[in-house]
């Protein structure tokens, strides 16, 4: 029996008249779907005749039931909706009147030709305050996660002018992200790779801008942005900008999102807000904290910094700021030379995060473990 979940209603109509022709429906609210644990469903049908737009949650939707087929009811047939919810993966389009036979028909449809469809892992660094080493640590984890799983990563700078990713890879892009957000309309896989700049270190680059973008910076489409980022990639590695509202709101569909800060005040002030903001919107699970510049003789310890987040330090790397300067110098990732400490912590941080198998001891000098594994 097909189970569908129904979602932005409370039709009982609905719901009796699919439960009669054998499907195990049930209901849910737009705002917990995010939330769904358990046996995902064949079909979600999303009901959104009284609502005067698509829901923000379509955009997420796809990822969320990579396997599902998405039916969306609604009062009229809008070709402009039709096709903004085809872009975010909707399969089937059903409009008033309602024939309820029609309902399930279309359900038993999406449900044989839904296929699953690829999805990398997307990892977002939101840095506490400026200074931290927020680009420092995204910039040399996607550099990790190309070299350790020989896959190619993308680095997204979600600053809408004047991030630093650039220059910290050592390249200087012709376009930048606002390019892919100010023709959102248009964006596919040929029309973001035509985007994307390639670096010496390996990982691909779809920068930050020089000047600011024409339009603000929307939820909407930073996540279309990301979910078609992430079905391109295995790895996307985001350089978030704590600034934005919403790129933070964004990024509920984002695997992990790590909160950089160090060991000042004002710092970890900063961290404690975004912290719990992001924990209410993306869940506690998959939001984690990284203290770089780590001084184990601080005044403020480590148990100090998790009382104040209210959680523990998932990820902390030594202070090193010489070895850091030098390497944004030489526009290299410090992974790359990786002799300190805190490349071979780096390095740690990315297979962590990825899932990677740590380096065999008995692997070869100066293979490819070996370049994350540290140099002492």
């Amino acid at each position: 029996m097909l189970k569908v979940l129904l979602t932005g209603s409370r039709d009982q109509q609905v719901l009796s008249a699919l439960r009669e022709r054998q499907l195990r429906a049930e209901t849910v609210d737009l705002a917990d779907v995010v939330r769904l644990t358990g046996q995902p469903p064949d079909v979600v049908v999303i009901d959104i005749r009284l609502l005067e737009r698509l829901p923000a949650e379509l955009a997420f939707m796809r990822r969320q039931f990579p396997n599902a087929g998405l039916v969306i009811l609604a009062r009229t047939l809008d070709p402009a909706a039709l096709l903004e919810a085809m872009r975010m993966g909707i399969n089937e389009w059903i409009s008033e009147p309602l024939v309820y036979d029609d309902l399930v028909a279309a359900i038993r449809l999406v449900a044989r030709m839904s296929v699953t469809v690829p999805s990398g892992k997307t990892f977002a660094l939101v840095g506490a305050k400026g200074g931290v080493g927020g680009t420092t640590v995204a910039v040399n984890l996607a550099t990790s996660m190309t070299l350790v799983s020989k896959e190619p990563t993308l680095l997204i700078d979600l600053h809408p002018a004047y991030g630093d990713a650039g220059v910290f890879l050592g390249v200087d892009p012709r376009f930048s992200v606002a390019d892919a957000l100010e023709n959102i309309d248009r964006l596919d896989a040929t029309y973001l790779r035509s985007l994307i700049a390639t670096t010496p270190a390996g990982p691909d680059l779809l920068a930050s801008g020089h000047g600011l973008p024409s339009i603000s910076f929307d939820v909407t489409r930073i996540r279309r942005l990301l979910e078609l980022a992430a079905s391109m990639y295995p790895f996307v590695v985001l350089d978030c900008a704590r600034t934005e509202p919403a790129v933070l709101e964004a990024l509920d569909t984002v695997t992990q999102v790590v909160v950089v800060a160090n060991q000042e005040l004002p710092a970890l002030r900063s961290a404690a807000r975004i912290v719990s903001h992001l924990r209410q919107r993306c869940g506690a699970a998959r939001v984690k904290v990284a203290i770089t510049r780590f001084d184990p003789k601080a005044d403020i310890g480590r148990a100090d910094i998790e009382r104040v987040l209210g959680g523990v330090v998932s990820y902390q790397f030594p202070n090193d700021y010489q070895t850091s300067v030098a390497a944004i110098a030489r526009g290299e990732p410090l992974i790359v030379a990786n002799h300190s400490r805190l490349a071979s912590s780096i390095g740690d941080f990315a297979r962590q995060l990825g899932g990677f198998q740590p380096p065999k001891k008995d692997s070869v000098k100066g293979g490819l473990f070996s370049l994350l594994g540290g140099r002492r």
